[in-house]
């Protein structure tokens, strides 16, 4: 009886002491690619996208929870250089100095080419420009630009941010400005939102922001403002324009596309090597079909044709 009392006990320490034992688990560093805790930075632009990757992948596997937070690009890369989190998706790649600074830690991030989007121009309906030259661009953001209507009447625009630090005001003043400041005529808002707003509400006001926030036509913020807005065609002459899509990004005709990047501190074997995986993947690339932007891999369609007679009788 004695003994069998002390087998009975050693069984109820063991199960107490693995119970604690996994409570106390920091999901966050002991996980696998398919269980455990993970923070993903990113973009606002790239808020709709991530979050529904994020939630199929929870779908597929609920022993994951992986969160979203938005933040500016170069907080991003800081939260991903200060152990802030594991992963991070923003519309670059790292540049020599940020990897020069990574490697002074013995880190060297791995990153996967995820969709493209683009900077889009957004106008409100009633605004009679339907197309724009990079070069008018250039003179609307750094100047001042006047424009004829369909009709000879003459139009001053105004262009409008989503926010100063964001990735999209980063990108114009070092592709379009050479690093310049903006002009006069150039304001900046708080976020993509609220320039969406404006811009449905503001007749010669050009908005610049993400692609990404109104390429799925059927998410219940491009039907909110379908009829309240337009995009804007870019052309690099006055001869050809394009609108950002999925056909003008693989083309790469669209001036302005850029590529959504996922970047991961090196550990593998990990929950977000398992996210990259993912989203790299048919289902992820699906996902971003569907949602209106151009996946990074797209699947082969393999037709055999059998080219033998038909045998009719």
């Amino acid at each position: 009886m004695k003994n069998n009392f002390l087998n009975s006990l050693f069984v109820v320490f063991a199960l107490a002491f693995t119970a604690c034992d996994n409570y106390y688990k920091n999901d966050y560093q002991d996980n696998s690619p398919t269980s455990g805790q993970l923070k993903v930075f990113h973009e606002e632009g790239l808020n709709l996208h991530v979050k529904n990757q994020l939630y199929t992948f929870g779908v597929q596997y609920p022993g994951s929870k992986c969160e979203s937070i938005v933040a500016f690009e170069n907080e991003c890369i800081k939260a991903l250089y200060d152990d802030s989190c594991k992963a991070i998706m923003i519309n670059r790649l790292l540049s020599e100095n940020e990897k020069k600074l990574f490697g002074q830690k013995q880190l060297n991030p791995r990153f996967s080419a995820m969709a493209k989007t683009g900077v889009a121009l957004i106008v409100n309906s009633q605004t009679k420009i339907k197309t724009l030259s990079t070069e008018q661009i250039k003179k609307l953001l750094s100047d001042e630009l006047i424009v004829k209507d369909s009709a000879g009447t003459e139009i001053k625009l105004i262009a409008i941010t989503d926010n100063k630090q964001s990735s999209v005001s980063l990108y114009l003043k070092d592709s379009l400005l050479a690093q310049k400041p903006f002009g006069k005529n150039c304001f900046a808002v708080k976020s993509s939102l609220e320039l969406i707003e404006k811009i449905a509400n503001t007749p010669n006001a050009i908005g610049f922001l993400d692609f990404a926030w109104l390429s799925d036509k059927d998410d219940e913020l491009y039907k909110k403002y379908q009829n309240k807005i337009h995009f804007i065609s870019v052309g690099k002459d006055n001869t050809v324009y394009f609108e950002p899509n999925q056909s003008s990004f693989k083309t790469g005709e669209y001036p302005f596309t850029r590529t959504i990047y996922f970047i991961r501190r090196s550990e593998d074997f990990t929950l977000s090597q398992g996210l990259e995986t993912f989203m790299a993947g048919p289902k992820g690339q699906m996902t971003f079909l569907k949602q209106g932007l151009l996946p990074a891999r797209q699947q082969e369609r393999v037709i055999e044709i059998n080219m033998a007679p038909l045998n009719a009788e």
